[in-house]
């Protein structure tokens, strides 16, 4: 019975220090509240020093007072600075271009920084082949969406890129396309885009032209692919990025015209996977200096720092990036994954 009420006396003691320490936190903060709503209303009225000093508190106050807006207000912000350097997402709106020919909405994304510095190794080997500097390489992007491509291909030094609001297919018809080193474009996703710029590409790889294009992962499974570039399937690679691109929409397109991610909330959208689909005449590009740089192909693993993945054939593109109507998508059995790793050890000894 002793043992009972002393236990019961300790939790009772317990729970009045508990209140009691509440009561006082309470009324500190009381405390601190209106000290600082006295120092505020001090400060608002009319100051008897010379206006050329300032009360101590008083700029002590609107510091405070100026960073917890400051920090609310970038709280607020939907659109932010990405992580990657020179990749900006556009803060204010800005004025939507005129294009004199017909668009949409949803295909408006400029494409990731990333994109471009992965296959910075690949346009250095070009000006390597032609003879030329970085700055006098002549890229073309047919496709204009918001004018990023200059100033992300500039700050590594291709300063000579042609990228301009026309019409990439009436220019095709009157033959008045620039003349041009490499091709390099993230073509839009809808309508008949792709299947067009294969087609001009095609066209192009003929005259000794070489092409970048970042595509879709499904894109090589279509029969408008086997169509336009099956005089081209020789001189074919892939290069795959070991993380998803994500794509930034300008900040004029609207949320509801805009892709599903915009009007979610989100600043950038990934609506697929894709991959740099390439083409370059084996004099420019050969197969063993492919292999040297970025290991055989299918390796998992890839020897380059920019952690490109290099396909000579679509069977080696990665799993994870290969498109849903592939049938050697499924993952082998655990003897086959094996054999196949014991190949592609086999052919990067003997490139080595």
């Amino acid at each position: 019975m002793d043992r009972q009420d002393a236990s019961f006396k300790k939790k009772k003691n317990r729970k009045r220090k508990k209140r009691s320490k509440k009561s006082c936190d309470d009324s500190r903060v009381a405390d601190n509240q209106q000290q600082v709503n006295t120092q505020i209303a001090t400060s608002q009225q009319p100051a008897e020093h010379s206006p050329e000093k300032i009360p101590e508190t008083s700029t002590k106050i609107e510091a405070s007072l100026t960073h917890t807006k400051y920090k609310s207000h970038k709280q607020e912000k939907k659109r932010k600075f990405s992580k990657e350097p020179k990749d900006i997402i556009s803060e204010e709106e800005g004025a939507r271009p005129s294009y004199s020919f017909q668009v949409d909405d949803t295909d408006h994304c400029e494409t990731p920084i990333q994109a471009y510095r992965d296959v910075q190794v690949i346009l250095d080997r070009l000006v390597k082949s032609l003879n030329k500097t970085r700055s006098t390489l002549k890229i073309y992007d047919p496709y204009y969406c918001d004018g990023g491509v200059k100033e992300k291909l500039a700050s590594y030094g291709f300063t000579s890129v042609i990228n301009r609001n026309r019409d990439f297919y009436d220019d095709i018809d009157k033959k008045v396309t620039p003349e041009y080193d490499v091709l390099v474009t993230n073509p839009p996703y809808s309508g008949m885009h792709m299947e067009k710029v294969l087609d001009f590409c095609s066209k192009s790889a003929n005259k000794q032209k070489p092409f970048l294009l970042l595509l879709p992962h499904f894109v090589y499974t279509k029969d408008y692919y086997n169509r336009a570039l099956s005089s081209t399937a020789s001189s074919m690679f892939f290069l795959v990025p070991e993380i998803r691109y994500s794509y930034i929409p300008p900040a004029w397109v609207e949320a509801k015209m805009g892709s599903k991610a915009l009007e979610n909330g989100k600043t950038k959208t990934s609506p697929f996977p894709s991959f740099w689909y390439c083409h370059a005449p084996k004099e420019m590009i050969e197969q063993e200096w492919l292999i040297q740089n970025f290991g055989p192909s299918g390796m998992i693993r890839p020897k380059h720092h920019s952690k490109l993945r290099y396909a000579k054939q679509t069977q080696d593109i990665p799993r994870d990036f290969r498109g849903e109507f592939d049938p050697s998508k499924k993952r082998p059995n655990p003897k086959a994954r094996k054999r196949a790793a014991k190949l592609r050890r086999e052919a990067g000894r003997g490139a080595s």
